[in-house]
Protein backbone atom coordinates (compact mmCIF):
# COMPACT_ATOMS: atom_id res chain seq x y z
CA UNK A 1 0.00 0.00 0.00
CA UNK A 2 1.36 3.33 -1.38
CA UNK A 3 0.98 6.91 1.02
CA UNK A 4 1.75 10.14 0.19
CA UNK A 5 0.97 13.91 1.53
CA UNK A 6 1.64 16.79 -0.60
CA UNK A 7 0.55 19.87 -2.01
CA UNK A 8 0.13 20.86 -5.66
CA UNK A 9 0.30 24.41 -6.82
CA UNK A 10 -1.28 26.32 -5.63
CA UNK A 11 -0.02 25.15 -2.36
CA UNK A 12 -3.35 22.54 -2.13
CA UNK A 13 -3.14 19.82 0.10
CA UNK A 14 -4.16 16.32 -0.39
CA UNK A 15 -3.64 12.67 1.06
CA UNK A 16 -3.25 9.71 -1.65
CA UNK A 17 -3.38 5.74 0.01
CA UNK A 18 -3.94 2.81 -1.68
CA UNK A 19 -3.72 1.23 -4.52
CA UNK A 20 -6.50 0.60 -7.58
CA UNK A 21 -9.46 1.82 -9.03
CA UNK A 22 -9.57 6.08 -7.78
CA UNK A 23 -12.31 6.86 -4.86
CA UNK A 24 -11.86 11.01 -4.69
CA UNK A 25 -13.07 12.21 -0.84
CA UNK A 26 -13.92 15.91 -0.74
CA UNK A 27 -15.13 17.60 2.69
CA UNK A 28 -17.32 19.71 3.53
CA UNK A 29 -17.50 23.52 5.04
CA UNK A 30 -15.20 23.71 7.56
CA UNK A 31 -13.91 20.64 7.51
CA UNK A 32 -10.88 18.88 6.35
CA UNK A 33 -9.06 15.64 5.11
CA UNK A 34 -9.11 14.77 8.94
CA UNK A 35 -13.21 13.82 8.97
CA UNK A 36 -12.05 11.19 6.47
CA UNK A 37 -9.24 9.48 7.68
CA UNK A 38 -11.16 6.12 9.06
CA UNK A 39 -13.04 5.79 5.80
CA UNK A 40 -9.68 6.83 3.49
CA UNK A 41 -8.13 3.83 5.42
CA UNK A 42 -10.35 0.99 5.27
CA UNK A 43 -11.23 2.26 1.90
CA UNK A 44 -7.38 2.40 0.84
CA UNK A 45 -7.28 -2.01 1.47
CA UNK A 46 -9.55 -2.14 -1.78
CA UNK A 47 -9.16 1.42 -3.13
CA UNK A 48 -6.37 4.05 -4.21
CA UNK A 49 -7.98 7.25 -1.97
CA UNK A 50 -7.85 10.85 -2.79
CA UNK A 51 -9.00 12.85 0.15
CA UNK A 52 -8.22 16.79 -0.71
CA UNK A 53 -8.30 19.92 1.53
CA UNK A 54 -10.60 22.38 -0.50
CA UNK A 55 -9.38 25.57 -0.70
CA UNK A 56 -8.85 27.64 2.54
CA UNK A 57 -9.44 24.84 4.12
CA UNK A 58 -7.44 22.16 6.58
CA UNK A 59 -3.55 22.79 5.31
CA UNK A 60 -4.68 24.47 1.94
CA UNK A 61 -4.21 28.21 1.17
CA UNK A 62 -6.74 30.85 0.85
CA UNK A 63 -6.22 31.71 -2.67
CA UNK A 64 -9.06 33.44 -3.79
CA UNK A 65 -11.46 36.24 -2.09
CA UNK A 66 -14.67 33.90 -3.40
CA UNK A 67 -13.41 30.32 -3.23
CA UNK A 68 -16.14 29.16 -5.73
CA UNK A 69 -17.74 25.89 -6.51
CA UNK A 70 -16.30 26.43 -9.79
CA UNK A 71 -12.74 27.15 -8.50
CA UNK A 72 -12.56 24.34 -6.29
CA UNK A 73 -13.42 22.04 -9.07
CA UNK A 74 -10.72 23.34 -11.53
CA UNK A 75 -7.76 22.76 -8.39
CA UNK A 76 -10.11 18.55 -7.76
CA UNK A 77 -9.49 18.50 -11.83
CA UNK A 78 -5.47 19.89 -11.17
CA UNK A 79 -4.75 17.40 -8.32
CA UNK A 80 -5.85 14.60 -10.57
CA UNK A 81 -4.52 15.19 -13.74
CA UNK A 82 -0.93 15.59 -11.56
CA UNK A 83 -1.31 12.46 -10.01
CA UNK A 84 -2.04 10.81 -13.27
CA UNK A 85 -5.84 10.14 -12.53
CA UNK A 86 -8.25 9.92 -15.08
CA UNK A 87 -11.00 8.36 -13.73
CA UNK A 88 -12.81 8.21 -10.44
CA UNK A 89 -15.56 8.01 -8.17
CA UNK A 90 -16.20 10.73 -6.22
CA UNK A 91 -17.32 11.41 -2.95
CA UNK A 92 -18.63 14.71 -1.68
CA UNK A 93 -19.93 16.43 2.04
CA UNK A 94 -22.16 18.74 2.11
CA UNK A 95 -19.55 21.75 0.52
CA UNK A 96 -17.70 18.95 -0.75
CA UNK A 97 -20.98 17.76 -2.85
CA UNK A 98 -21.51 21.21 -4.12
CA UNK A 99 -17.90 20.96 -5.41
CA UNK A 100 -18.44 17.95 -6.79
CA UNK A 101 -21.82 18.50 -8.94
CA UNK A 102 -19.59 21.78 -10.06
CA UNK A 103 -16.76 19.21 -11.19
CA UNK A 104 -19.46 16.76 -12.65
CA UNK A 105 -20.49 19.76 -15.39
CA UNK A 106 -17.04 20.53 -16.22
CA UNK A 107 -15.17 17.04 -16.27
CA UNK A 108 -17.38 14.48 -16.78
CA UNK A 109 -14.46 12.30 -18.69
CA UNK A 110 -12.95 11.39 -15.13
CA UNK A 111 -16.32 10.43 -13.44
CA UNK A 112 -17.26 6.73 -12.45
CA UNK A 113 -19.60 7.84 -10.19
CA UNK A 114 -20.81 10.28 -7.80
CA UNK A 115 -21.69 10.31 -4.18
CA UNK A 116 -23.63 13.41 -3.30
CA UNK A 117 -23.61 13.17 0.75
CA UNK A 118 -25.61 15.22 2.85
CA UNK A 119 -25.41 17.89 -0.03
CA UNK A 120 -28.09 18.70 -3.40
CA UNK A 121 -27.58 19.74 -6.39
CA UNK A 122 -29.70 23.21 -6.25
CA UNK A 123 -27.87 27.01 -6.27
CA UNK A 124 -29.12 29.01 -3.01
CA UNK A 125 -32.59 31.02 -2.93
CA UNK A 126 -32.90 34.28 -2.42
CA UNK A 127 -33.52 34.19 1.57
CA UNK A 128 -30.75 31.19 1.73
CA UNK A 129 -28.32 34.24 -0.09
CA UNK A 130 -29.13 36.74 2.43
CA UNK A 131 -28.61 34.16 5.24
CA UNK A 132 -25.05 33.95 3.91
CA UNK A 133 -24.67 37.43 4.06
CA UNK A 134 -25.23 36.91 7.38
CA UNK A 135 -23.38 34.48 8.07
CA UNK A 136 -20.31 36.51 6.69
CA UNK A 137 -21.04 39.43 9.14
CA UNK A 138 -20.82 36.72 12.22
CA UNK A 139 -17.58 35.21 10.82
CA UNK A 140 -15.96 38.51 10.72
CA UNK A 141 -16.96 39.56 14.31
CA UNK A 142 -15.99 36.57 16.02
CA UNK A 143 -15.66 33.12 13.71
CA UNK A 144 -15.01 30.98 16.92
CA UNK A 145 -18.31 31.85 18.19
CA UNK A 146 -19.53 31.26 15.10
CA UNK A 147 -18.01 27.66 15.02
CA UNK A 148 -18.68 26.99 18.09
CA UNK A 149 -22.88 27.03 17.74
CA UNK A 150 -22.36 26.07 13.71
CA UNK A 151 -20.80 22.47 14.22
CA UNK A 152 -23.31 20.96 17.24
CA UNK A 153 -26.12 21.95 15.12
CA UNK A 154 -24.97 19.99 12.46
CA UNK A 155 -26.20 16.96 14.33
CA UNK A 156 -29.77 15.06 14.72
CA UNK A 157 -30.89 16.66 18.62
CA UNK A 158 -30.43 13.27 19.99
CA UNK A 159 -27.01 12.90 18.76
CA UNK A 160 -25.41 16.03 20.05
CA UNK A 161 -24.68 14.64 23.59
CA UNK A 162 -24.21 11.28 22.28
CA UNK A 163 -21.16 12.18 19.92
CA UNK A 164 -20.12 15.29 22.35
CA UNK A 165 -16.24 14.09 22.34
CA UNK A 166 -16.53 14.21 18.46
CA UNK A 167 -18.19 17.73 18.18
CA UNK A 168 -15.42 18.61 20.14
CA UNK A 169 -13.02 17.50 17.80
CA UNK A 170 -14.42 18.79 15.25
CA UNK A 171 -14.57 22.27 16.62
CA UNK A 172 -11.19 22.14 17.11
CA UNK A 173 -10.45 21.12 13.38
CA UNK A 174 -12.86 23.77 12.23
CA UNK A 175 -11.04 26.40 14.22
CA UNK A 176 -7.77 26.13 12.03
CA UNK A 177 -10.03 26.94 9.24
CA UNK A 178 -8.74 30.73 8.92
CA UNK A 179 -11.35 33.71 8.63
CA UNK A 180 -10.25 34.31 5.18
CA UNK A 181 -11.25 30.78 4.36
CA UNK A 182 -14.11 30.60 5.93
CA UNK A 183 -15.74 33.79 4.47
CA UNK A 184 -14.33 32.51 1.21
CA UNK A 185 -16.03 29.29 1.14
CA UNK A 186 -19.58 31.45 2.21
CA UNK A 187 -19.40 33.72 -0.30
CA UNK A 188 -18.58 30.88 -2.71
CA UNK A 189 -21.37 28.69 -1.65
CA UNK A 190 -23.92 31.80 -2.08
CA UNK A 191 -23.15 32.30 -5.58
CA UNK A 192 -22.78 28.73 -7.20
CA UNK A 193 -24.68 27.82 -9.64
CA UNK A 194 -27.87 25.25 -10.35
CA UNK A 195 -26.69 22.00 -11.32
CA UNK A 196 -29.94 20.20 -11.84
CA UNK A 197 -29.67 19.74 -15.58
CA UNK A 198 -26.31 18.37 -14.73
CA UNK A 199 -27.65 15.86 -13.04
CA UNK A 200 -30.71 15.35 -15.01
CA UNK A 201 -28.41 14.41 -17.77
CA UNK A 202 -25.51 12.53 -16.23
CA UNK A 203 -24.93 9.15 -17.82
CA UNK A 204 -23.14 7.73 -14.65
CA UNK A 205 -24.99 6.65 -11.50
CA UNK A 206 -25.38 8.66 -8.81
CA UNK A 207 -25.87 8.35 -5.40
CA UNK A 208 -27.41 10.46 -2.82
CA UNK A 209 -26.95 9.91 1.04
CA UNK A 210 -29.22 12.01 3.05
CA UNK A 211 -30.07 12.62 6.70
CA UNK A 212 -33.90 12.13 7.66
CA UNK A 213 -33.26 14.93 10.61
CA UNK A 214 -30.69 16.78 8.44
CA UNK A 215 -31.53 20.53 9.33
CA UNK A 216 -29.31 22.32 6.59
CA UNK A 217 -30.73 20.19 3.53
CA UNK A 218 -34.08 18.51 3.84
CA UNK A 219 -34.25 15.17 3.19
CA UNK A 220 -37.58 16.21 0.92
CA UNK A 221 -35.29 18.69 -1.57
CA UNK A 222 -33.18 15.55 -1.86
CA UNK A 223 -35.79 13.37 -2.97
CA UNK A 224 -37.57 15.35 -5.66
CA UNK A 225 -33.93 15.73 -7.19
CA UNK A 226 -33.14 11.98 -7.30
CA UNK A 227 -36.16 12.02 -9.46
CA UNK A 228 -34.95 13.34 -12.48
CA UNK A 229 -32.72 10.80 -13.04
CA UNK A 230 -32.91 7.37 -13.85
CA UNK A 231 -29.21 6.53 -12.99
CA UNK A 232 -29.65 8.35 -9.10
CA UNK A 233 -30.47 6.57 -6.18
CA UNK A 234 -31.42 7.94 -3.00
CA UNK A 235 -30.10 6.17 1.03
CA UNK A 236 -31.82 7.87 3.90
CA UNK A 237 -29.55 7.45 7.59
CA UNK A 238 -32.60 7.40 10.05
CA UNK A 239 -31.76 9.27 13.05
CA UNK A 240 -28.99 11.15 11.55
CA UNK A 241 -28.63 14.54 10.89
CA UNK A 242 -26.18 16.23 8.33
CA UNK A 243 -23.00 14.46 9.73
CA UNK A 244 -23.39 10.99 8.46
CA UNK A 245 -20.03 10.14 8.58
CA UNK A 246 -19.70 10.54 12.13
CA UNK A 247 -23.60 9.54 13.31
CA UNK A 248 -23.71 6.51 10.76
CA UNK A 249 -19.91 6.26 10.38
CA UNK A 250 -20.14 2.33 9.48
CA UNK A 251 -23.73 2.63 7.95
CA UNK A 252 -22.25 5.18 5.67
CA UNK A 253 -18.66 3.80 4.76
CA UNK A 254 -20.40 0.58 3.37
CA UNK A 255 -22.51 2.41 1.28
CA UNK A 256 -19.57 4.61 -0.07
CA UNK A 257 -17.54 1.53 -0.26
CA UNK A 258 -20.73 -0.47 -1.97
CA UNK A 259 -21.41 2.10 -4.67
CA UNK A 260 -17.74 2.61 -5.41
CA UNK A 261 -17.54 -0.89 -6.31
CA UNK A 262 -20.76 -0.87 -8.64
CA UNK A 263 -20.10 1.86 -10.24
CA UNK A 264 -16.38 0.74 -11.60
CA UNK A 265 -18.69 -2.71 -12.47
CA UNK A 266 -21.20 -0.76 -14.22
CA UNK A 267 -18.85 0.88 -16.34
CA UNK A 268 -16.78 -1.75 -17.14
CA UNK A 269 -20.44 -3.40 -18.54
CA UNK A 270 -21.82 -0.37 -20.45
Amino acid sequence: MSESKKKSPPEIYFDDIGEGNVIVLLHGFLESTEIWKDFSKKLSKNFRVISIDLPGHGKSGVINEIHSMDLMAIEVRNILEISGINKCVMVGHSMGGYTAIAFAKKFRRFLKGLILFHSHVEADNEEAKINRDRTVEIVENNHFDFINSFTPSLFAPQNVEKFSSEIKHLIALSKKTPKEGVISAIKGMKERKDNLDTLKRLNIPVLFISGEQDSRIAVEKVKKQAEVNEKVSLEILKNVGHMGFIEAKEESFKLIRNFAQTSFSWNKNN
